[in-house]
This record gives C-alpha cells, structure tokens and sequence, in this order.
C-alpha cells in the first residue's frame, strides 16, 4: 500500500469537512434556548378574589402587593431549571407597609426570606408559584401584565 500523499491528505481533509458541515451549519444557526424572564408586573386573584400583584425588576428589587399590604423585596431568579422546568425564586422582604394580606394576615415580616419554584407556562406569560419543585403545593396562575 502506497502512504498517501500530502495531496491525498489535504483531499482527504476538505471531502470530510464537506461532509460534516451541513450538519455544523444546522447546529450553529439553532435559535439558543432562553430562559424565562421573571422581570415584569405579574397579577392574579385568589378565590376570595383578593388580588395580587408582584413586581420584579431587573436589577433584583420588586414590590409585593396583597391586599392591603405592600412589601418592598430583593430577589434572585436562577435562570437554570433545578427539576422538570421549575426555577428557583429566592425573596428576601425588605420592607412591609403593614395592612392586611390576602391571607388575612397583618404583620411585619421585613427581614424574612422565602424560596418558591416558578412554573412557567407555554409561551412565558404566566406562571404557577410552588412551595417544592413540583405540583404539589402551586398557587396562580400569575398573568403577566402588559407594560403601559
């Protein structure tokens, strides 16, 4: 068998890449999966019809209002799933305006920490709130608002 020459090589080389590259093209030229985006208003009302608006803008602060009360927050919003689409939402109550919420409750909470699972549904405009990463334990669904 005669080695090949340099010739064959470099033949050899751009056969392959010919080859290959249709494929390379359909993976580079894929839309990137994004994450969900928790900025924005989102709303809902409960079976008491109280309602509920929360606030999450992007540089990590937000509003809470339930009721009667308004709650300043800081948060942080994992953009990676951590089980089956659900992400996590880490609240830290900055600062509570007292009035009573949707759940009947009237006391400060400024200081507390809360974590939820977020399960955003087809298309991203709303959302379930769990207290675990499944469906267990979900309130919502939040509807994203539009911006005026």
């Amino acid at each position: 068998m005669i080695p090949p020459s340099s010739v064959h090589r470099a033949l050899l080389v751009g056969a392959l890449c010919l080859a290959v590259w249709p494929a390379v093209a359909r993976v580079s030229s894929a839309a990137p999966l994004s994450a969900p985006r928790i900025e924005g208003l989102w709303r809902w009302t409960d079976e008491s019809q109280c309602v509920e608006s929360y606030e999450y803008r992007g540089d990590g602060s937000g509003r809470v209002v339930s009721g009667d009360e308004s709650t300043d927050v800081s948060y942080v919003f994992s953009p990676v799933p951590v089980a089956d689409d659900f992400f996590e939402l880490n609240v830290t109550i900055r600062r509570n305006s007292g009035g009573k919420d949707c759940l009947g409750q009237n006391g400060d909470d400024a200081g507390e920490t809360y974590r939820v699972f977020v399960y955003f549904r087809q298309g991203g405009d709303s959302h379930l709130v769990c207290y675990r990463p499944d469906m267990s334990q979900c309130f919502g669904p939040l509807q994203r608002q539009p911006r005026f």
